[in-house]
């Protein structure tokens, strides 16, 4: 090979890597949130009728749609679930109902452009979107715990470390979406390390150490999204009182329902004690 060809091909080379790595980059937001789950249409009521919807409006006047049941006494804590990139409220109704159940209050809390809601989600949006939600669930109950799931995971340690919580209950949680990526993207020639182009970093690893509530983190041994080594470094970085739980044979999306219900409904009654 001649010169000058070895230098067009390494040149042309450059280029469609350069390419590559501006479109991942340019598209990324529809990776974190999926386009598909966006564009989906006003949100399906509850067909037991326990939840109601409410508005509730962020500091900066947008408004979210989240859903809301009351807990069965005036001592019993207030659940927040912050749901995952490819949900929206009906996909969580099923963990809401289990909660109320149990005699808890239920906020499923809502995102900036998820479920008809107006705005275009981003990381320190939907920081402010959680922060009305802990707001509104204040209001209507004397403690406050927070569930969230995936990417409501990344909600769930910022607001943890900003507020004073009863708990903190996370599943499926990532120690960064860099680091989700970095797994996920492995097949990636590296010249220009992945997680330098990750703008919505959601980083549970750098904030988790600051969070006082006491936490459980639960997951899927088969979880193919989120590497369970994840939940295992977050789970060793936590300086409050801590609980990890791995569910066997479960995955990403079934925790719950293969045992973390269970797992969730004891370490409340032993963080929280028996109220009334």
């Amino acid at each position: 090979m001649t010169a000058p060809l070895f230098i067009a091909l390494a040149v042309t080379a450059l280029l469609i890597y350069g390419c590559a790595i501006a479109l991942l980059y340019w598209l990324q937001g529809r990776l974190i949130y999926p386009w598909e789950r966006l564009q989906r249409g006003p949100l399906r009521p509850d067909a037991q009728g326990r939840i109601r919807y409410v508005r509730v409006h962020t500091a900066e006047g947008n408004e979210l749609i989240c859903g809301h049941a009351a807990p069965a006494g005036p001592a019993r804590a207030t659940i927040v679930l912050f749901h995952g990139n490819g949900e929206d409220l009906s996909q969580r109704t099923h963990i809401a109902h289990a909660l109320l159940d149990a005699g808890y209050g239920v906020l499923l809390a809502g995102y900036r452009g998820y479920g008809g809601a107006p705005g275009r989600p981003c990381e320190a949006g939907l920081y402010a979107d959680g922060r009305a939600a802990i707001a509104f669930a204040a209001q209507h109950s004397r403690d406050v715990v927070l569930h969230g799931y995936s990417l409501g995971s990344g909600v769930a340690v910022q607001i943890a470390t900003e507020r004073s919580l009863a708990a903190v209950l996370l599943e499926a949680p990532f120690t960064s979406v860099a680091d989700v990526a970095a797994v996920r993207m492995r097949w990636l020639p590296c010249i220009v390390p992945l997680r330098w182009l990750v703008r919505d970093r959601y980083d549970n690893l750098a904030k988790i150490g600051g969070v006082r509530a006491p936490i459980l983190i639960y997951g899927g041994d088969a979880d193919r999204v989120v590497p369970p080594a994840q939940f295992s470094r977050l789970f060793t970085a936590i300086r409050a009182p801590r609980r990890f739980a791995i569910i066997a044979g479960a995955t990403h999306v079934d925790a719950w329902e293969r045992g973390g219900h269970a797992c969730v409904l004891r370490f409340l009654d032993d963080v929280l004690g028996a109220q009334s």
